[in-house]
């Protein structure tokens, strides 16, 4: 875990590096929709569990670099204020489900409860793509969701942040997934190496052996001042103790979804 990681001055210069290397930024919408790169890009993803506040800090870092990337928020941290002034930014606004999860695994509520949430959303803003949020206390997983006659076409979306981008850390004509789960990007790219901190992933930008990027960013685990670095490293090193007890009560693959489901446990 790296204490002193993850600070908006660390996002700052990630940004940076990234314009400065070529890189073209996508949206989760943009690379779904899109053809495929021939130049050098990011997908950057942000799911907003918290700290809305952060979030709403980080997409004007963005934007100040028209930077669009895009933001998926629960139920219990959207609004549509927020929601507009991300969109007015360029950002993507999108929804972070977990309905299979409040549902306790129920398909037919939890599909009513999806539905019910979705149209809400869209309500205040454009949302043609949904992330699962990631549940480690329970026994249900949300990704399962999708499964036989419960696909995303029934809601009219373009792509699920993980079933419609495919990712690999081997191959170099697909996107290398590094998210900042645990506060370390803990991942190695074979056409790089490995990559624990932000100087680390700042270092494979400005090589050539990292064409593709989807990076998952929480905007609550950074930090804007030294207070709030020492509240996210506290609250990060509580979270990592009770995954780690989580993984020790439910088992890994259970229903149709096992494969998937262990995939997302992986990288929430």
């Amino acid at each position: 875990m790296n204490v002193r990681d993850f600070t908006f001055e660390h996002y700052g210069r990630l940004l940076d590096a990234a314009l400065d290397n070529g890189y073209t930024f996508r949206t989760v919408h943009d690379r779904v929709t899109g053809p495929e790169p021939d130049e050098p890009t990011i997908v950057v993803r942000h799911d907003v569990d918290r700290k809305v506040g952060t979030a709403r800090s980080m997409a004007r870092e963005e934007a100040q670099r028209d930077v669009s990337t895009t933001y998926y928020y629960r139920t219990s941290t959207f609004s549509p204020e927020v929601a507009a002034e991300a969109e007015a930014l360029g950002h993507e606004v999108g929804y972070h489900y977990e309905d299979l999860v409040k549902a306790r695994g129920d398909f037919e509520a939890a599909h009513e409860r999806f539905g019910r949430n979705l149209a809400r959303f869209r309500e205040h803003a454009d949302v043609t793509t949904i992330c699962p949020h990631g549940s480690p206390l329970s026994s249900h997983h949300n990704l399962d969701m999708w499964h036989g006659e419960y696909g995303i076409e029934r809601y009219d979306l373009a792509g699920e942040a993980y079933l419609s981008i495919e990712t690999s850390s081997s191959d170099p004509g697909k996107p290398s997934y590094v998210s900042d789960t645990g506060r370390s990007w803990d991942t190695e790219i074979s056409e790089f190496g490995r990559i624990d901190t932000t100087d680390d992933l700042i270092t494979a930008l400005e090589s050539d052996g990292c064409e593709q990027l989807y990076l998952l960013v929480h905007p609550g685990r950074w930090s804007r001042s030294r207070s709030e670095q020492l509240q996210r490293v506290a609250w990060d090193l509580a979270a990592e103790v009770g995954k780690s007890a989580a993984k020790s009560v439910h088992a890994l693959g259970r229903g149709p979804g096992d494969r998937i489901a262990r995939v997302m446990r992986e990288r929430v």
